[in-house]
């Protein structure tokens, strides 16, 4: 039978082969988007942080130019007013502005990098000599000079050359500063724009991400699908070849049934009438011999007798087991009770049977199935079992018919694969047959049992019923077939 399922399994696994490398790189780029933001995040947070400590670099820097500005300026005037008044106040005044400049100029060579800067150098030698000269004129003054226009003039000279050379720095400083905020200015941009368009490219991957989970979810429903209809399609074709397998195990079990029931009319048609003919002569010949012939004759003849009746019981015990007899005479209990008793002869197996004392109205199918179980189950125990107790019984209800057989054999395991099914299928066909319920239960050293259930409505027509119309129907046949065949002649 072909089988369509492989090329829908191709055909999907293609289809999920081109969506998974899409997928994947789906999360490559998605990575790298994200990987993009926060390395565009930390430079642009890098470049102000850088920005904004600059920044207050340049602003300290400015504040220390500031202050050595404003402190020049307190010492020239506290020099001047020295000078004018001589007035020692204004002498401790100098000095502690001198003092004050000192350290700011310190702290300009600590925190200015001066080495790198030459105009702070220059400023510094400025400062420096603008103080120096202002120094100069205070000792003058303690020594009673008197100070010259020259000397006031070349003061405001060298603190003109201070300032112009302060101007430039604080020129140069906030070139600087207006140069960092407008880098920084420019990275938020850059940053803005950055994060902007990797946004945009976020949500065009989110939603391309979407689409593509759309379709992996639409073809699994596709898949999903065809998977249900293949599996439909199979389990219809299993039913289908399982009902024919079904038909055709009934088939056989009837055709076998018939050709038994041939066979034991033959045996019983040809065969017996041949046995009973012949014993018929035998016993003639015995009568018509002369007195002393028949004395010296007497022991073959004997033997052939005994041959004759030997033949003819085998001929029955055949034919009752290719047909019973004994199951349309008598019916299904007694059968069961000949067989059982059959059994005991044979075996040394102590049989004990529950059956009941009324005979079951049954049909013939469940009859012959009934008696053929029986029949598979004592030939198991024969061959297999080496059990020393069996048990049997039959119960019939208005709801179903039980039938139980138990033994203390070796017993065995029902998922070996050695075991032999045989006997055991053909028991389950017929319970299914009549859509009746099969339960063995058996372990190793643990004995089998087995029950049989088959509904109410697998009767059919009765006992007597079908008795009387197969009577009819074969003219005398198997209802009849050892009844004159052990006749004495």
């Amino acid at each position: 039978m072909p089988n369509p399922l492989p090329a829908p399994s191709r055909a999907s696994s293609q289809r999920q082969d081109g969506l998974r490398p899409s997928t994947h790189l789906y999360l490559a780029v998605g990575m790298a988007l994200l990987i993009g933001m926060l390395v565009a995040s930390y430079m642009q947070a890098s470049a102000g942080l850088d920005a904004m400590k600059q920044f207050g670099i340049s602003n300290l820097r400015a504040g220390h130019l500031d202050r050595l500005n404003l402190l020049l300026l307190d010492a020239q005037s506290a020099s001047r007013g020295y000078a004018l008044t001589e007035d020692p106040a204004y002498r401790a005044s100098f000095q502690a502005s001198t003092k004050k400049i000192q350290d700011t100029i310190l702290v300009i060579k600590q925190n200015h990098q001066i080495e790198q800067h030459p105009n702070t150098i220059e400023l510094i030698k400025k400062a420096q000599a603008l103080v120096a000269h202002m120094e100069l004129g205070n000792r003058l003054i303690e020594r009673g000079v008197a100070l010259d226009k020259g000397w006031f003039d070349g003061g405001s000279i060298a603190m003109d050359a201070y300032k112009m050379q302060h101007t430039s720095m604080k020129a140069e400083l906030l070139t600087g500063n207006l140069k960092n905020v407008s880098q920084s200015v420019n990275g938020f941009e850059n940053a803005r724009i950055s994060t902007v368009l990797l946004s945009i490219a976020s949500l065009i991957l989110l939603m391309m991400a979407i689409s593509q989970k759309q379709k992996q979810q639409e073809l699994r429903e596709k898949i999903t699908h065809m998977l249900e209809a293949e599996n439909e399609r199979l389990e219809r074709e299993v039913r289908h070849r399982t009902e024919e397998l079904t038909n055709l195990a009934t088939y056989l079990t009837e055709v076998r049934e018939t050709e038994k029931l041939h066979l034991a009319r033959e045996m019983h048609d040809e065969l017996g009438a041949l046995l009973t003919a012949a014993k018929l002569d035998a016993d003639w010949i015995e009568r018509k011999l002369p007195p002393e012939s028949r004395t010296l004759i007497a022991q073959r003849l004997a033997r052939l007798r005994q041959s004759l009746t030997g033949g003819i019981t085998l001929k029955r015990r055949i034919t009752n087991d290719l047909r019973p007899a004994l199951l349309y005479d008598l019916g299904l209990i007694d059968a069961l009770r000949a067989l059982i008793d059959e059994f005991r002869k044979g075996e040394e197996i102590e049989v004990k049977a529950d059956l009941p004392e009324a005979e079951p109205e049954l049909s013939e199918a469940v009859s012959l199935s009934l008696f053929r179980i029986v029949q598979e189950a004592f030939t198991n125990i024969r061959k297999y079992a080496r059990a020393h107790h069996v048990s049997v019984a039959l119960h019939v209800t208005s709801t179903g018919i039980e039938l139980s057989i138990e033994d203390d054999g070796v017993g065995f395991d029902l998922d070996s694969p050695k075991l032999a099914r045989h006997g055991l299928a053909g028991i389950k066909h017929r319970v299914f047959t009549h859509g009746g319920e099969l339960d063995i239960n058996t372990a190793p050293d643990a004995g089998v049992k087995i029950r049989v259930v088959l509904p109410a409505d697998a009767r059919g027509e009765t006992r007597n019923q079908l008795r009387s119309g197969r009577r009819r129907q074969d003219s005398g046949g198997a209802a009849g077939l050892n009844r004159a065949d052990d006749r004495p002649g």
